[in-house]
């Protein structure tokens, strides 16, 4: 809790220094070695290292005995499916603006607002924790796993039935946003806002479900399992950070 605190209290310091100044990217270095120190904790704890924190030894691998295969991965993804579509749609939107028109794509409002550039470093570092949580906790799993000899070929089959739909979901969702997006800042703001809320709410009904949703550290050690997957998803959230808070 106490580092929690000490991690939103940086970030609402750290918000103060606007990307594409020298400030604003040692600003984001110092937060990016942050996260790369609470990565290494959790290693160190996940080895039973007196140095790091305290992870669980053996974490239920998900999706669990009897709940992979294709549908029912994408049925228990399908909020964060929907959710991310929803955000990349309107982020292609947010850039097809005319030259006099505000942008109402995250990097731009987060230049605008600094509440909301706090808000959106929070959430870039806790995705980077909870990268290093999933991947500590998922190689527990698959350690299991080889010990009872269990298949792992439905999670493959039920990753790429997640990436056909995301593709699919594309269209539709950037039909129905270019007639709900506006050109004001304050719809915006409303929307990254309802997008944290939304999220807090699926990953809330996700702990409460018994499985039959995955949380957000479920998601991320799901589609982590490739190492090509793992260096895809670790570049794109490097590279977010410094577009948002250093570029």
């Amino acid at each position: 809790m106490l580092l929690t605190v000490l991690g939103l209290a940086w970030c609402g310091w750290a918000s103060a220094f606007r990307a594409g100044t020298r400030d604003g990217q040692w600003s984001w270095l110092v937060s990016l070695l942050l996260v790369l120190l609470a990565a290494l904790a959790v290693r160190l704890g996940r080895s039973r290292h007196r140095l790091g924190g305290h992870v669980e030894a053996a974490r239920p691998s998900w999706p669990g005995p009897g709940t992979g295969g294709t549908r029912r991965a994408l049925a228990a993804t399908a909020p964060w499916l929907v959710l991310g579509v929803i955000v990349l749609a309107w982020e292609i939107l947010g850039i097809d603006t005319g030259r006099h028109e505000p942008h109402l794509t995250i990097s731009a409002l987060s230049l605008a607002f600094r509440p909301l550039r706090a808000a959106m470093l929070a959430v870039w570092m806790g995705v980077g924790v909870c990268f290093a949580l999933a991947r500590a906790r998922s190689a527990d799993g698959r350690a299991n796993r080889r010990n009872r000899g269990g298949p792992d070929s439905s999670r493959a089959a039920g990753a790429a039935g997640v990436a056909l739909a995301a593709g699919r979901l594309a269209g539709r969702a950037g039909s129905v946003l270019a007639l709900l997006e506006g050109r004001s800042r304050a719809v915006g703001v409303g929307f990254w806002v309802g997008v944290l809320l939304c999220a807090a709410g699926i990953e809330l009904a996700a702990r409460r479900s018994g499985g039959r949703i995955a949380s957000f550290e479920d998601l991320l050690a799901f589609l982590s399992r490739p190492l090509a997957a793992r260096i895809a998803l670790v570049a794109a959230w490097t590279y977010a950070g410094w577009h948002l808070f250093a570029h």
